[in-house]
């Protein structure tokens, strides 16, 4: 059993008898001093009393609990040297003699026994002989004064007084031998740690030392004796300005500066000199030194002489610095580590910031290394290795990773054998690990490479080569060593082309090109060879390097995919794509020469007879003898190709203009036309050929060929077997039609297009019986355009019943307007026939008058032009009916200009004539025209059709169309056209003049 397990078990039955002595002896022992009524009134008394005496007893007994890791340090009351004989016979006898003084005082004992006196003797006996003695006099007093005072304390007379003194002086007896053991046991253990201080301190060659606050030697061990050559008596009291050189004295004095200023050890390094006059040099460790009050007092140091081991550390620093190695070292019974600074610098840290302690090394090595270094480690230390090395991967402080060659041995063992301390360096191996690796790849890309490979010396003799070069051209390895790679030569190369080579070798260190050799078999193969020189330290050519392939297959290819790429596969021809090509080539050429050239394209017409009446395989050869008629044709810079299915192209060159130009194209038309016998069947074909001329037609080769097609096509359709020049004029115009066109849309979407108004007047009455709706474009940079500027843009187009649409819906919403402002007017709107015979047109119409039912439809009166080519007069008849079923009127406007008036007259249910105002105009000077509007009057009236005429420019047509029959009339000579806010002033204003008063006046 421990000391601490003993110590609990004597406290817990100390306690425990305590506890029971107290449960059955207190009231007894009360009962002795104090009556049974009095002993309910102290009751409470006594148990507040064994409270306290437990509590104390116990605070002691945990205060003194030993530390089970250190027996040594207990310090119990009742662990304590057996007392001698002796002792108790001396407490024996001081209690007698303590006795006896008091018997011999003039005091009767019995009233006044002085209990106080018998501490003494138990104070003595616990203070010589410990806690037995101690409680012995405790026992022998106790028993003596209650024999003396046994009637004071038991008897009739008994005493309150006397028997808690005689209580009293149990327990101090019981404390103080208790104490006294206590006292007892710490100094002899204050003792044993001093002996084993003295022991440590003067055993030790390291130096010991204390010194107070102004640095008075206090305590120095014989090593310190020896280290400054003098006896402690000598150094004690002594600061070490007076025992050592002033100027080493001074670091000593800073050092202990720092020291007590900072309150913690600090290490140094200090150097004393010997009495020989050496310096040696020291490590020291200096710490403060605390007083009971926990005041700096002093300070301790502890120094050993590290001069031999700083001397070997240096020189040793010096070769691993050379060495550029790092070196380590680890105690393995201590598993610490020490290293260099190159060791830890070489992985890119600081010195002292690497964490190296042993559980740190997975962290640091690869974990793929790991495993095979501690094996190695462990081989080593179990003896099957004579030494530990190992090439592994460490972690560098920005996490890469750095190959380390590690070496070591164990260089200090145990006295049982066991190996202590392991060191070794550790080396940076990182470049010849990439050299290796460099070469090994080397290796294998030459070994591996599928391209041929030499090295030829400076001799321009072959040294090496790889197993590709001998499966490319035949020869062994050696076979070639030795030889000039001459040997390879087929003899289809100039001697300029190896000068130039050599020349460029020589300039720049590099040629690559074609070239053709030999193989060992004789045959002849195509390689792509590259040759770079190798050149030494001072620039002299050391090797040449040649890697070639074989790409004889690879020119083989090329030219295949060229003439798929670029021939026709049928008849061999030039295909669409190197015609190009060759266009190109030409017009720079006609270019840069002031020439012309000529596209033509040729379409066979009625091909497809052929390849339905003969199959497709018989016009494929009639496809095949064609070409060759054309060739025939051709002059030697011409190009024949073919473009697809039966169409040909033929490029020509140096192109006379017309109409010798045309000579050279009917010969290509004449080598069409010539009969085919194939089979015994008789071809006979014909063609329709397209023609650009450049630059005539100053474009690219894809436009060029594009109008040539053009031209085709326009020789189909007039009649095919005939050639057509394309018209570069022409297409500009087309071209500009297509851009008024996309212009006119785009003005439309951004609402540039107004309605302006022309009155309508009854030149009899005066009163403006309606408004004709005509269409201007508010251009952005050409202002106010009439219709003669785009109309005709328009008519045929899309933009056609989109342009009739708008003016319909404007027209209408103005008629609506005006209405609403009090004027009622007749809106004449230009309708176009493609308008009208649209299927919904009657439905749109419908739409737009529901819009607006204040207006009534006979104020809408669409305006169908004469001039215009109505194809369907059926269909245009029924449009006229439905629209007339809603109540909108119709006029034919520019009567008498078309072919169809009579027609138009006759079929379509209109309700007005307008004569066109290029009869009205010269009815005046021109007497046809004065007829012919004679004869339009009466025809309408013939027909009963109203008659407006157009153009009135002056009172005198007026008067003249009056005396015609003629009532209405428009014109400059009435208004021009306005816009549809200025139409009631002028109203307002045609009505204040009366200009046609004078007419019938």
């Amino acid at each position: 059993m421990s000391h601490r397990q003993k110590y609990i078990v004597a406290v817990v039955l100390a306690y425990v008898l305590l506890a029971l002595s107290w449960i059955f002896l207190s009231d007894h022992l009360l009962l002795l001093v104090i009556s049974a009524e009095q002993l309910l009134m102290v009751s409470m008394l006594k148990g507040m009393l064994f409270v306290l005496v437990t509590a104390v007893g116990l605070s002691l007994a945990l205060k003194n609990v030993p530390q089970s890791f250190h027996p040594e340090s207990n310090v119990l009351p009742l662990t304590h040297r057996q007392s001698k004989l002796r002792d108790y016979l001396v407490a024996g006898v001081l209690v007698s003699l303590m006795i006896s003084f008091r018997l011999l005082l003039p005091v009767d004992i019995a009233e006044k026994p002085m209990m106080i006196l018998q501490l003494l003797p138990i104070i003595l006996a616990a203070v010589l002989g410990g806690f037995g003695p101690g409680l012995f006099a405790t026992l022998l007093s106790t028993m003596a004064v209650a024999w003396i005072a046994r009637w004071a304390l038991t008897g009739a007379e008994q005493s309150l007084y006397i028997q808690l003194q005689w209580l009293f002086l149990i327990i101090n007896g019981v404390t103080v031998s208790w104490l006294c053991q206590l006292l007892r046991n710490s100094a002899r253990h204050a003792g044993h740690q001093q002996r084993l201080l003295d022991a440590v301190i003067e055993g030790t060659d390291d130096v010991v030392f204390t010194k107070d606050n102004v640095g008075r030697y206090q305590l120095v061990n014989q090593a310190a004796c020896r280290a400054f050559g003098l006896e402690a008596a000598q150094i004690i009291g002594r600061t070490d300005v007076e025992l050592a050189d002033p100027t080493q004295v001074v670091s000593w004095q800073q050092n202990d500066a720092k020291v007590m200023q900072q309150g913690r050890v600090l290490h140094f390094q200090e150097q004393l000199q010997q009495a020989d006059g050496s310096c040696r040099l020291y490590s020291v460790s200096k710490g403060p030194l605390f007083d009971h009050r926990r005041q700096l007092s002093g300070i301790f140091g502890i120094a050993r002489d590290v001069t031999e081991m700083v001397g070997q550390k240096r020189l040793l620093q010096r070769v691993l610095e050379g060495s550029e190695q790092g070196f380590w070292e680890w105690d393995i019974q201590l598993q610490r580590m020490q290293v260099s600074e190159r060791f830890e610098t070489m992985l890119g840290f600081v010195p002292g910031e690497m964490q190296i302690q042993p559980e740190h090394w997975p962290e640091l090595l690869h974990p793929a290394d790991y495993p095979q270094v501690m094996q190695s480690i462990q081989q080593h230390l179990a003896g099957e290795k004579p030494m530990h090395e190992a090439e592994f991967r460490a972690r560098c402080k920005d996490g890469s990773w750095r190959w380390i060659l590690s070496r070591g041995k164990i260089v200090t063992t145990s006295p049982d054998g066991k190996p202590r301390l392991l060191a070794g360096t550790h080396t940076d191996i990182q470049q010849r690990r990439q050299n290796e690796e460099a070469l090994r790849l080397a290796e294998m890309m030459f070994a591996g490479s599928y391209d041929g490979i030499m090295l030829v010396d400076a001799d321009n003799q072959i040294m090496r080569v790889n197993p590709a070069f001998c499966r490319i051209t035949g020869y062994s390895a050696a076979e070639v060593q030795g030889k000039s790679p001459a040997i390879l030569s087929s003899g289809l190369h100039e001697k300029t082309y190896y000068q130039q080579m050599w020349l460029q070798l020589q300039q720049h260190g590099f040629w690559r090109g074609e070239i053709i050799n030999k193989r060992k078999d004789g045959v002849v193969y195509t390689e792509m060879l590259s040759i770079s020189v190798v050149r030494g330290a001072q620039g002299q050519i050391r090797q040449y390097i040649g890697i070639f392939s074989d790409i004889s297959h690879l020119k083989a290819h090329a030219a295949e995919l060229d003439k798929v790429a670029n021939f026709d596969a049928l008849t061999g021809l030039p295909n669409r794509r190197l015609l190009l090509t060759r266009f190109n080539q030409t017009l720079i050429r006609a270019l840069q020469m002031g020439q012309r050239c000529a596209a033509c394209l040729i379409d066979i017409d009625g091909f497809k007879q052929i390849n339905e009446q003969f199959g497709n395989a018989f016009g494929d050869r009639v496809l095949l003898a064609l070409s060759h008629q054309l060739q025939g044709a051709l002059r030697h810079d011409d190009t024949l190709a073919r473009s697809g299915g039966d169409e040909f192209v033929v490029l020509l060159s140096d192109m006379p203009a017309l109409p010798e130009g045309n000579h050279i194209v009917k010969r290509l038309l004449q080598a069409v036309n010539r009969p085919l016998l194939l089979d015994n069947i008789e071809i006979a074909l014909t063609c329709s050929i397209g023609v650009s001329l450049y630059p005539d037609d100053n474009a690219d080769p894809d436009t060029l060929l594009r109008h040539a097609d053009k031209a085709m096509y326009q020789a189909k359709e007039a009649g095919r077997n005939r050639i057509q020049w394309f018209d570069p004029a022409h297409e500009r115009e087309a071209q500009e039609h297509r851009m008024m066109l996309e212009q006119l849309e785009e003005a439309l979407r951004l609402q540039q297009f107004v309605l302006f108004y022309q009155p309508k007047v009854n030149l009899r009455s005066g009163a403006v019986v309606g408004m004709e709706a005509l269409i201007r474009w508010q251009h952005p940079q050409r202002g106010l355009l009439a219709p003669a500027a785009f109309l005709s843009f328009i008519e045929g187009s899309e933009l056609e019943n989109r342009f009739g649409q708008f003016v319909l819906q404007t027209g209408i919403a103005q008629a609506a307007d005006w209405l609403s402002q009090g004027i009622r007017l007749q809106v004449g709107i230009n309708i176009s026939a493609s308008h009208l015979l649209q299927e919904d047109f009657a439905g749109q119409l419908t739409g737009l008058l529901q819009q607006w039912p204040a207006l009534t439809p006979d104020q809408i009166e669409l305006e169908i032009l004469e001039s215009t080519a109505i194809q369907d007069l059926a269909a245009a008849r029924q449009a006229l009916l439905r629209c007339q079923a809603l109540g909108v009127r119709f006029a034919l406007d520019d009567f008498g200009t078309g072919y169809s008036s009579l027609t138009y007259l006759r079929q379509l249910p209109v309700h007005c004539l307008k004569i066109d105002q290029s009869f009205v105009r010269d009815m005046l000077e021109d007497p046809d025209d004065h007829n012919i509007v004679s004869g339009v009057v009466q025809l309408a009236q013939v027909f009963d059709r109203e008659v407006i005429a157009e153009g009135v420019e002056s009172m005198a047509h007026a008067s003249a169309l009056l005396a015609l029959g003629c009532e209405l009339a428009q014109g400059y000579g009435v208004a021009k056209p306005m816009p549809a806010a200025q139409v009631a002033g002028w109203i307002t204003q045609w009505q204040a003049r009366q200009d046609w008063r004078q007419l019938v006046g």
